[in-house]
């Protein structure tokens, strides 16, 4: 019954105006000449409606085209009464840019008062007349919103581009960004399908049965794609189908897409393929394909390339990459050409590693290969710096000064990641750090002891004594650190010693009288 309904909901026919864009028809004047009006809500009970396999719409079209002697070429559309607001926007954007693009054959009228009848096939486009715009709207989505994006949809691709849509999770509503496609239902109504992002590809989760191996991951890292065909159960313990699997890298997820669906050409781009080429093509390998034709711009002259070609299952058509050889010249090319449209631009301070790079040093601006050999920390020589004045008291005019001479330095220029700064020597960095070495170490060999611990380097390193200390020293005893004065302790064994030498000295001196006697 509701397909019976769909089939039977009347149309509303679209021709394209004087300026350009298109109106609905609401009619015929006397002259045969068409009345129409914009094709939008509120004009929607202004529209000539009509059932596209009914005799209004043919009796319509022999009126028509006795007025015309090609009518074909006056372009008629017939679009569902229900969205043709919708899609007139849609066509309307098609049409300004190709009134013959293949996309519009569904809505085309032919002049014998038909509908175009077009056999679907794989690359044939769907008709957007029985999209489910109301199971959209759940999704908060439009016809207006998708009006950049329809036409890649209606031939099978994803949109281009991710779209917001709204979604429930646990009860609350939520916005997230997906890719949208079409798919149609078994009762021939179109319903949008949705592709969510993700932020990370799930490497360690099977894929239809299939387990990635370690190959497998740096494949798709590096390409996108697997590499390989896999063997996949798009019903879990059911038959297995041989496959490609690539990644989407707009939502980071896995899409796969049967082998016996692919069509691989004979030629591509007017380079023909040979059968090897083609097989390793359908069994998802990267293939270098040569002497295609370029892309031209206009006023260029028609050109070959050649480029590594690899399906896509995610995209459903070709990748083309660079080899290696020609990434390295692109590179090297890109390079060249920012570094000579750079030219006019002026140099910006720049951060490397921990020290800020600038391009004026001591007030001379550096020429651009000189700020570049800083950054890549060679010493640059620099002549006719001067070194800025001590900032002055607030509204006091800033100058720069020069050296204590009077005249401007010449100096070498240069990065100390040790110091974390640029640095301005008269000599050259390597004799620099050579000095610095040197009196680093004779400093680590002459440390002189500060105030506090004078005496007790005194005593225990030189072996100087003063009346306080040299008890302690006389019995090998050091002080402590920065000690100046003798403990309890050491008090006590001066007196054991003095009381010790004390008989000793009457003895020493009665040897001597007797033996001057």
């Amino acid at each position: 019954m509701d397909e019976k309904i769909k089939n039977e909901e009347p149309k509303v026919l679209l021709t394209q105006g004087e300026d350009g864009k298109l109106k609905a028809v609401s009619g015929m004047n006397e002259n045969g000449t068409l009345k129409t009006v914009d094709p939008t809500k509120q004009n929607s009970d202004k529209f000539f409606e009509i059932n596209s396999n009914g005799n209004p719409l043919e009796n319509f079209m022999q009126k028509f085209s006795g007025q015309y002697e090609h009518p074909s070429h006056i372009g008629l559309y017939a679009v569902a009464a229900s969205a043709v607001d919708k899609i007139s926007a849609f066509l309307d954007k098609i049409i300004q840019v190709n009134p013959d693009d293949k996309v519009l054959d569904p809505y085309k009228v032919k002049p014998e008062g038909e509908a175009q009848e077009q056999a679907q096939g794989k690359y044939q486009p769907l008709d957007l007349n029985k999209v489910d715009w109301k199971d959209a709207e759940k999704l908060g989505i439009s016809a207006d919103d998708l009006r950049d994006t329809l036409k890649a949809m209606a031939y099978g691709h994803k949109s281009p581009g991710l779209v917001d849509i709204k979604t429930e999770i646990d009860g609350k509503e939520l916005t997230v960004k997906a890719r949208l496609s079409l798919e149609q239902q078994p009762d021939g109504s179109i319903k949008i399908q949705t592709h969510p992002k993700q932020e990370q590809p799930d490497f360690d989760k099977p894929f239809m049965g299939v387990k990635f191996t370690d190959e497998d991951i740096k494949q798709f890292q590096q390409t996108g794609n697997g590499g390989r065909v896999f063997d996949l159960e798009p019903v879990p313990g059911g038959e297995k189908v041989p496959s490609l699997v690539s990644l989407d890298k707009l939502t980071n997820r896995f899409e796969a897409m049967a082998v016996a669906d692919i069509n691989i050409p004979q030629t591509l781009k007017n380079a023909p393929l040979s059968e090897e080429q083609q097989g390793k093509l359908k069994a998802g390998e990267g293939v270098l394909v040569e002497g295609m034709d370029k892309k031209v711009k206009p006023g260029e002259e028609p050109s070959k390339i050649d480029r590594i070609i690899q399906y896509n299952a995610a995209n459903r058509n070709f990748d083309f990459r660079f080899t290696p050889e020609q990434r390295e010249q692109h590179r090297q090319e890109r390079a060249t050409k920012q570094e000579q449209g750079g030219e006019d631009k002026p140099l910006k301070a720049r951060k490397v590693g921990d020290i800020w790079i600038r391009p004026i040093q001591g007030g001379v601006e550096l020429s651009r290969e000189q700020f570049k050999n800083l950054c890549d920390g060679k010493p640059i020589w620099v002549e006719g710096m001067q070194k800025p004045q001590p900032k002055q008291q607030e509204g006091a005019q800033q100058v720069e000064a020069t050296d204590k001479k009077g005249q401007k330095y010449n100096a070498w220029v240069w990065p100390d990641p040790e110091k974390g700064h640029v640095r301005h020597t008269s000599k050259h960095p390597d004799q620099v750090r050579a000095i610095e070495a040197k009196q680093a170490a004779k400093e680590g060999q002459n440390v002189k002891p500060s105030e506090g611990h004078k005496t007790q380097v005194a005593v225990n390193n030189d072996g100087k004594t003063n009346e306080t200390t040299k008890h302690a020293q006389g019995k090998g005893e050091p002080l402590k650190s920065g000690q100046t004065n003798p403990t309890a302790k050491q008090d006590e064994k001066k007196k054991d010693q003095e009381q010790k030498q004390s008989p000793a000295t009457p003895k020493k001196g009665k040897s001597k009288g007797v033996g001057g006697l």
